[in-house]
């Protein structure tokens, strides 16, 4: 004679302790940044939430025709920096919600003769940028003023972008300070590294970034425009 034996267990799933069911077949924690840890039998999903007091980088609510800073508080950027020639400037951008846009916009403080401009979004791989996803065309700097790029771009929520410029000539363009954007390493006793570069001669992006050099400086301001 044979007996078979059957053991079933409820397993409680709850949101800060308030029940959602108990009638579980598998669980798949999955997106960037939630861990899960247990204790026993008790398991626990983390899901940190969004650093900073503002900008796109904690957007609840993509709001349609609407331009976005993307930076990390409420601290103002109406300040102009000169950015570089010939070498790409990149900081990442992570955002909370999935946002569609239709532009990218710069804008140009001091006027340069024969200065152009790329605006470039790269993926990130590992914590660095790696395959370029867009590039725009070249934006004349000779004038003041804003610069728009448009395109239809979507940028996933919870995935990390690098998002960055691209010139011929030393541009004065407004910018974010470093205090303003997302650290990416630390530098020991000093401020964090905030953005990376890479020397290149313009135009023409590289479709695989490559080694970059980490850098403390600030960097171009670069908003967007929800669809």
């Amino acid at each position: 004679m044979s007996t078979s034996i059957t053991i079933s267990k409820q397993i409680a799933i709850q949101d800060e302790g308030v029940l959602k069911t108990s009638d579980v077949n598998s669980i798949d924690f999955t997106g960037a940044g939630i861990t899960a840890t247990n204790v026993g039998n008790a398991v626990t999903v983390n899901v940190p939430g969004s650093a900073g007091g503002g900008g796109v980088h904690v957007l609840t609510t993509p709001i349609s025709n609407r331009t976005y800073s993307v930076r990390l508080n409420a601290v103002s950027f109406l300040t102009y920096a000169s950015i570089a020639g010939n070498n790409i400037l990149l900081y990442p951008f992570i955002p909370a919600n999935s946002l569609t846009i239709k532009n990218l916009i710069v804008n140009v403080q001091l006027a340069t003769v024969g200065g152009l401009l790329r605006l470039l979004v790269y993926s990130d791989l590992n914590g660095v940028p790696s395959s370029k996803l867009l590039e725009s065309t070249s934006l004349d700097c000779s004038t003041t003023g804003d610069k728009t790029y448009t395109a239809a771009f979507t940028f996933t929520a919870g995935t990390t972008y690098w998002l960055g410029t691209y010139s011929n000539l030393s541009v004065s363009l407004i910018i974010l300070d470093y205090n303003e954007m997302i650290p990416i390493s630390n530098s020991g006793m000093g401020s964090a590294f905030s953005n990376v570069n890479v020397a290149t001669t313009f135009p023409n992006a590289p479709a695989t970034l490559g080694t970059t050099n980490l850098s403390q400086s600030y960097a171009p301001s670069i908003n967007l425009t929800a669809v």
